[in-house]
Order: C-alpha cells, then structure tokens, then sequence
C-alpha cells in the first residue's frame, strides 16, 4: 500500500494563535492617555497665556499683540546691541523734478520718505508731506558689512492705493570707504530728471561706540559728559 507522509510539527515554533508570556509584552500607553496628555497641555498654555495678559502692564499688552511670527519672539528675547563694526548714515533731504513726479499726487505735491537698505538691515526716514523739497535730517547707526553697498529708496506715500517708488540710487562698498574717511557729503541721481537725494556717510564717534556689558573700561561716555 501507499505510504502517508504526515507534516512535522516544531513545538519550538510559536503559531500567531498561541499568545506571548505577559513579560515578553512591551507596555505602551493607551491611545486615550497621549489624548489627554496632548490637550492638557494646550488647555495649560491657553490659561498661562490668559493669566500673563491680565496681569501685564499695558505695554506689554502693545507687545504682545504685535507678535506675528517666531522670528518676533526671538526679537524681543534674543536681540542685543550689536557691537560688530558699524556705520552711521544720514538723509540730509532730496530735491524733486516736479513737472516728472506729478502724477503721485495730483491735487497736491506728494509725501516723501525715504528707505534704507544695507546687509540685512533696513531703516526708514519719517514721512515729509505736500512737497518736492523734503528735508528729512535723518540719521541712523546700522551694522556695517564691508562686504556690501547701500540702496536708498525714494518713496510716495499713499494710504488708498498703497506706496509708490519715486526714485532709487546706490553706492558700493569702495564709495562707502571713501565718504566714512573725507566725511563728505554726497549728492545721488534718483534717475533721469527725477530728482536728487543728498546724503552723508560717516564712523560713528569713538566716545560713542558701544563695546558690550563684559567690559571692564567701558568707552562710551555719560551724557552730561559729552
């Protein structure tokens, strides 16, 4: 007669129908324990954030609306003075071709102001309104990058139909150079019959560099001394 085979059983091999023993289980938390963690958790920082709003003082409450992004968090916490090489610039004032830039303001002469770019650093002239000849005297100190020019940015400012650009003008790193060493002013073409913005390019006073809160024989003088 015919002979049957039977299939080997390993008694070793453990079948997906036979369970571990309790200690080769790893425990994990429940689902419903890492819902409850999470949402505590938010629920906590929504009444920290109520209870801080409270019992802030009112500029503080200006600060806190104001913060958009995390690149503000950061500013309000982390920025400190810079005390790397820097550069004061001044806007002494521009003069308009008025007959070319009559159309910003029909009814009137247009409200000027003026944008400076250097680096990653920007700074803004207040706004001179209803003339050709604003005369700004502005002066700011700025992070100074050997590496890179200045861009100034002549603009009308209009609420209703949003800023417009009236004129541009630039200097490169060896200009910068030689207006920080004559301390000479500088007249710049904001393009063809569009007018001219004067400007001035200087160090800022030894006795009025700031060198950090570390060091022991600070340079910058008090107030009443200057």
């Amino acid at each position: 007669g015919s002979t049957v085979i039977s299939p080997r059983i390993d008694n070793n091999i453990i079948s997906p129908s036979r369970s571990l023993p309790a200690r080769c289980h790893p425990v994990y938390p429940t689902r419903n324990v890492i819902f409850l963690l999470k949402y505590t958790m938010k629920a906590f920082t929504i009444i920290l954030f109520i209870a801080l709003l409270i019992a802030a003082p009112q500029p503080l409450h200006a600060s806190i609306f104001q913060i958009k992004s995390i690149a503000d968090i950061k500013a309000i916490l982390f920025t400190r003075p810079d005390t790397g090489p820097q550069v004061v610039v001044e806007i002494v004032g521009a003069d308009l071709n008025h007959r070319a830039n009559r159309f910003f303001d029909r009814w009137s002469r247009p409200d000027v102001y003026t944008l400076i770019h250097h680096g990653s650093v920007d700074r803004q002239t207040q706004v001179e309104g209803n003339t050709d000849e604003p005369r700004f005297l502005f002066k700011t100190k700025m992070p100074f990058d050997k590496t890179m020019g200045l861009r100034f940015v002549v603009k009308e400012a209009d609420v209703l139909k949003g800023d417009s650009v009236i004129g541009r003008a630039f200097i490169d790193k060896g200009r910068i150079k030689e207006m920080m060493e004559s301390e000479e002013s500088a007249l710049l073409s904001l393009g063809e019959n569009i007018g001219i913005v004067k400007i001035r390019v200087t160090k800022p006073p030894a006795e009025l560099k700031h060198t950090g809160c570390f060091t022991l024989n600070p340079k910058v003088k008090k107030l009443d001394a200057l």
